[in-house]
Parts: C-alpha cells; structure tokens; sequence
C-alpha cells in the first residue's frame, strides 16, 4: 500500500459532506442489471490494468481501522490487480453520507450499511446489489454463515443484501466489586431490577450510567421494552411502514417501564453522549452501562482493571411480549448495484468476512463476524460470553431505530428525548408517534 495514499479519513459531518468520492463508472458486461457508470479510476501495474474498488466504512478509530488497513494491504498483495480507496467517517456523519452518495455518481463499490430499514430503502430504489445468486452458487460459503444472523440481512422476499462484519447485542453490563459489596446479584425480572437499582441509589451511588444525546441509546430501551410488551406479529405489522399504527397498549406500557427507570440515570442524560456515559461506569460513577456486546473492547480499553459482568434484559412476568428475543444485530457491507466490479468485490467480502479473517478480527479487536467457528481461538471470558450471547440466540430482533421508518423513527426518538426529560406522557408521545405513524403509511405506498 503506497505511503502516500491517506487510506482513512477520520472528519466531522461538515468535512463529509464536501468530501469527493470518484464516480462509481459506466456500465460494463460483468455488472449487474442497471448498473450506473462504471469506475474508470484505473492504474498500471506490471503493464496490467488496475480495478480501483472504493469502500466506505463507519470505523476510523484503532483497533478497528488499523485492522482494516492491514487485511486490505494483505488482499492487495495477493491481488495486484486490485487496488481499494478507503474513506472513513464516524457514526453520524457516516449515516448522513451515505445517505447522499448511495444514489448519485459519487457512490462507493462497497460500503457499510445497517440491516434493516436502514437498508432496504435503498433496495426500494435499486441501489444495492443481490448477493443471493453467489451465495447461491457457492453452498459451501452459504453454509459457513450464521443463519440467525444473515436472516437479518435477507428480505421478506428472500434478496440478500449483505454480509456481517460484526455481530452485536445489548447486555446490562454491572460493577462487580459494586454488587459484591452491596450483596446484590445480577437480577432475572424487571421487580429484581428495580429492588438492585433502589439498594444502589440507597448506598449514594448512581445506579444507571446513560447519555442519549444522539438518541440511538433510548431507543435501545424502548425496543428492548418493546419486544417484552408487544407481540411479535403486532411489532412486525406496525415496523412495516405500509401497516405500521402503534395503537397496542404495550407500546404505552413499554413507555411507561422505561420511565421508572428515568430517576435511577445520572442527570443529564440527554446532554451527554453515550461514550461520556461509559465513562462513567467505567470510572466507577455508576454501577450499571445498557451497553452493547463490541463494547467490551471500550471498556477493557477504558479501565483494564475493573471487575465487571453481565445480565440480560430483565424479564416482565406477565407481559405480552417475547422474552426470548436478544435485542440486537449484525452490521455489516453491502455492494453498489452501480458497481463496474460485482465479481470483485464479493469476492473480497467472502475473504474480508470469512472465517480466517474473521478468527484474527476476534483476537484482534474483540468483534465476530458471522462466519462459523471464529470464537475457536479465543481465551478472554468475557469475549467467549459474548459470543455464547449471540451463537446461542433463538432470534435477534433488530436494533429499534434502524427497524422503523425513518419520519416514525424521528418522532419516536423525540418522544423518548421529551420522556426523559419529563416533558411528556406516554400516552401523549404514543399519540403523536401513532399520527406520524398514520402519515407514513401514505408516504410508503
């Protein structure tokens, strides 16, 4: 990899916005139906034609971005008629991206994208290529997949938009030596919960450490809530935008569970991030982190020394929902329906997101893929919980904000913003998130 190529970009969203990504390139007899203009950014290397492949990622910080540049750098070496642009952003400014590039000429070949709704708007307008067919004609890679993991990554009519570069799922993480002190065990249902959140907040510690300023973490407890209070058959018609009415009265339940929880989370919580919450937990200001399962790393990262564990979402008794459910998902890439490379570049996600690559990526940055059999070569416990969490999963259910349809998300974000604050009932932000709702089933037409 040439030195002077700056393979990362790590920029605020106002820088990417502005950044340059070449056009993606005319048509060529390899890509697929209705394919844009192919990439005609070509180099010479030993008098051979270089097909230049950009890739677009959300991971700029080390360890993963140095692992990134390193597998990529190996993949070059072995395939010199390859060579990758890599641009980079952070989470945010990534999601406004992407949003813009994947429809124009500027799009990237391959490029990180959220299952889900996140997704599939973009298979509505063509833009994201079927991988069905290849996997198709390769079982053997097929059969190397988790299955739970790329159902999630499938559509209901069976396309197959992507694969996962890291399996994800939320856990309560707690203070070990905090609870061992207090004599608390790590509770099982929502009452056991609330008695372990009175007797920490009893002995001046702030139980819960939470930041929702860019609001994604409140929505993990209301999904979480929301599978315990809802049905699974009345979740999936009301995420459906064309369907969605949100008139259960699990969803004002659901609200009303993550509202007692409110008064046990440090003040500000809607000013602070949730990386500045961690923190907190990590630094031994707050007893209990809803965190997700890659952030293990974070924390061993923040402080190497500290005693912790983790529990499940507690269960409801009585509740209508499916206590089974593990809330999370895998993220992943996904290819340019304009790509001039279709060929190239799955055949570098089978590599990138196979099952060797993905045994180092564990060691490595504490992150599986979904690939089978990558947990083989771990020691750390805590990464093998991890593991065991989503290998051992009935069924995911996909990450609540990346579920919904995009005005039905915002208005539901907002409402758990204004609960948090105290500013609004469940029964009012149910309202207004069912009038959004009622407007959305017109705009999905």
């Amino acid at each position: 990899m040439k030195k002077n190529l700056k393979r990362t970009l790590s920029i605020g969203l106002a820088a990417i916005i502005a950044l340059s990504l070449a056009a993606c390139g005319g048509s060529s007899p390899d890509a697929p139906a209705g394919g844009g203009s192919g990439n005609e950014a070509k180099a010479e290397a030993g008098g051979k034609d270089v097909k230049v492949i950009k890739l677009f990622h959300r991971f700029p910080d080390d360890p993963c971005n140095a692992f990134i540049e390193k597998k990529i750098a190996e993949y070059e070496a072995s395939h010199p008629d390859i060579k990758f642009e890599v641009t980079s952003a952070q989470n945010q400014p990534y999601k406004e991206k992407i949003k813009v590039v994947v429809g124009s000429d500027e799009c990237p070949d391959i490029f990180f994208s959220f299952c889900g709704e996140f997704s599939e708007r973009f298979i509505r307008e063509g833009l994201l290529m079927d991988l069905t067919p290849y996997l198709e004609a390769d079982p053997d890679w097929k059969a190397s997949l988790m299955e739970t993991q790329m159902n999630e990554y499938t559509t209901a009519d069976g396309m197959v938009y992507g694969i996962p570069f890291r399996l994800d799922a939320k856990e309560f993480f707690y203070n070990a030596d905090m609870f061992n002190e207090l004599g608390l065990e790590a509770p099982e249902t929502w009452d056991d919960f609330i008695k372990v959140l009175d007797a920490i907040q009893a002995s001046g510690i702030v139980p819960i450490a939470e930041g929702n300023q860019d609001k994604w973490p409140g929505a993990h407890y209301l999904g979480a809530l929301n599978e315990q209070c809802v049905p699974d058959d009345v979740r999936a018609k009301d995420y459906d935008p064309k369907t969605g009415e949100f008139t259960d009265p699990g969803y004002v339940q659901a609200f009303e569970y993550y509202q007692q929880l409110v008064p046990y989370m440090n003040m500000g919580v809607n000013g602070m991030t949730h990386d500045m919450a961690r923190l907190g937990f990590t630094n031994g200001q707050n007893a209990i982190l809803f965190a997700e399962l890659v952030e293990i790393t974070n924390i061993k990262q923040e402080n190497p020394d500290m005693n912790w564990g983790m529990f499940k979402f507690p269960t409801i008794p009585g509740a209508k929902g499916n206590p089974d459910l593990v809330s999370g998902a895998p993220e992943g890439f996904a290819v340019s329906s304009k790509t001039a490379y279709p060929d190239e570049c799955v055949e570098f996600l089978k590599w990138f997101l196979g099952a060797e690559t993905g045994a180092q990526q564990a060691v490595e940055v504490g992150w599986f893929n979904a690939s089978l059999g990558v947990d083989e070569g771990l020691t750390d416990p805590s990464l093998i919980s991890a593991y065991d969490v989503i290998a051992n999963a009935k069924k995911m259910d996909i990450w609540f904000d990346n579920a919904l349809y995009s005005t039905v998300c915002d208005e539901y974000l907002t409402q758990i913003s204004d609960i948090t604050n105290g500013d609004v009932t469940p029964a009012d932000a149910m309202a207004k998130i069912q009038k959004v709702a009622a407007e959305a089933q017109n705009l999905a037409q």
